[in-house]
């Protein structure tokens, strides 16, 4: 079967285009839920990385470190779940510093009704099944210490 150079280029260059667009812009349901203009979506896009370049290591040391807890817990080991307990609570701390200081650069750049349209959104997100199990720990332990 002989194939057509152009349709080849143009699959090409679609196929190419596609992937560019999908990098360029903060996540797709931001950008159209707060209706960013191209330099707005592209500042974001800044801010989104940098968050997650800084969650991943404490992300990555906080799993650890529960995985240890559930040991102590299944080996019912009081010392170790009170020594894991103390190395968890600073990084979920650092944790939730990272979110909200995400979240407050972001606000930064938003107009008034975008603003709006921002905290409904972190609202909805965060209400969503099976969202961000780490954050509503976080939240929860933090009311739970109020009560």
């Amino acid at each position: 079967m002989k194939t057509n150079p152009i349709q080849s280029t143009l699959a090409s260059l679609i196929a190419g285009l596609c992937l560019v667009s999908g990098n360029a812009f903060a996540d797709a349901p931001l950008k159209s839920a707060l209706g960013l203009s191209i330099d707005q979506a592209a500042k974001v896009d800044v801010i989104q990385k940098e968050a997650r370049d800084a969650v991943r290591p404490v992300r990555g040391e906080l799993l650890r470190e529960e995985r240890v807890l559930r040991r102590a817990r299944f080996d019912n080991d009081a010392e170790g779940i009170a020594r894991q307990e103390t190395l968890l609570a600073p990084l979920r701390e650092k944790l939730a510093a990272i979110f909200a200081k995400e979240s407050e650069e972001i606000r930064s750049l938003l107009t008034p009704g975008q603003k709006a349209k921002y905290e409904e959104y972190l609202k909805v997100r965060d209400e969503m099944v099976g969202s961000s199990r780490d954050v509503k720990e976080f939240k929860k332990s933090g009311e739970n210490a109020s009560e």
